[in-house]
């Protein structure tokens, strides 16, 4: 399962952030496993407006404050259906 699946699985499930946000702290903390090289850039890196490292990969992100991320709605209710919960 990617990243990206278990971040949003994890706001589904109230594991991490609150109201579709979450700040680069929580994230990195939450997923200590990874290597904080990846963690670190992950919710930059998924940003809507600026994040342009690829042009397939699927950006979730808007930044609403330092360090701190909402989720776009439409990728929460995306995974929610792969998962069958709507």
């Amino acid at each position: 399962m990617s990243l990206r699946e278990r971040f949003l699985d994890a706001l589904i499930d109230g594991h991490l952030g609150h109201n579709g946000e979450v700040s680069r702290r929580q994230f990195m903390a939450f997923f200590g496993e990874e290597k904080k090289t990846y963690t670190g850039v992950f919710l930059s890196n998924s940003e809507m407006e600026t994040g342009h490292h690829s042009l397939t990969y699927r950006h979730l992100t808007e930044r609403v404050d330092k360090g701190v991320y909402r989720v776009d709605p439409n990728a929460i209710s995306e995974r929610r259906r792969e998962r069958g919960l709507i």
